[in-house]
């Protein structure tokens, strides 16, 4: 089975994409709790990263009172490499969905493709979009826990989409700013209390408003845990958020 473990050193061998940064130090028993399933025991000696992947994994959220969504992992490649398609459930207010490829670059999770399908009758899926990431959307970069309270760092990459009819939009380059909002911030779940780092993050880029991935374009604020990924999101700018509910990580 796919690991985030085996991704990464398949990644160094195979792209030469640097050394995936571990954070120093244990898993602390109030972290651990309620981070795996219960048949699946974490080793307590086992440092366990806040955007784990692995094949087989799924977590629910709730987006306030509006829907449930389920988040699944696949193990598929990119460019010949190891990676995992990330699918989510259709959002009943416009019926989309999504599949994205999130691969190791640079040492961070990155978004390197995204899929959107318009779900219509009898579950059919119509694509909607594709999109590229140029050297990748930053999803997370687990040496964000080694930096201080307010740390920022601002990533770019080139987003490109392809409509349906095989058109290419002007290629955008975009940025996002992730600051460090705090190092451990106790979240209440269903499966126990999770320690978590929250990360805000804003864009920093004039883009077009025709065809904008609003999505992306909003400012929001995340809380991940070790081993279980992410566990809450806010958005700064609608006031929407999305809780977790449950969630399975296989074990390696």
């Amino acid at each position: 089975m796919a690991n985030y473990r085996e991704l990464a050193s398949a990644m160094r061998a195979a792209r030469g994409l640097g050394r995936w940064l571990l954070l120093a130090g244990g898993l602390a028993a109030s972290v651990a709790c309620g981070q795996a399933d219960p048949d699946d025991p974490v080793d307590a000696g086992e440092l366990q990263p806040y955007f784990p992947l692995v094949a087989g994994a799924w977590w629910d959220y709730a987006h306030g009172d509006r829907w449930d969504e389920r988040v699944t992992v696949e193990a598929t490649d990119f460019n010949g490499a190891p990676a995992f398609l990330v699918s989510d459930s259709p959002n009943p207010d416009d019926d989309i969905r999504s599949d994205s490829v999130i691969t190791l670059v640079d040492g961070r999770a990155a978004r390197v493709s995204k899929d959107e399908f318009f779900i219509g009758a009898n579950a059919s899926e119509t694509l909607q979009s594709s999109v590229t990431y140029g050297v990748g959307f930053t999803r997370f970069n687990e040496d964000w826990a080694n930096q201080a309270v307010g740390y920022r760092e601002t990533p770019e990459y080139e987003r490109i989409e392809t409509r349906p009819d095989g058109t290419v939009r002007e290629p955008e380059a975009r940025r996002h700013t992730f600051e460090i909002v705090s190092l451990a911030e106790d979240v209440a779940t269903a499966k126990g209390t999770l320690s978590c780092i929250v990360i805000r993050r804003t864009k920093d880029w004039q883009a077009e408003e025709d065809g904008m991935d609003a999505d992306d374009a909003e400012a929001k604020q995340f809380w991940f845990a070790r081993g279980v990924g992410k566990v809450q999101e806010l958005n700064l700018d609608s006031g929407n958020a999305e809780t977790i509910t449950d969630w399975l990580i296989p074990s390696p």
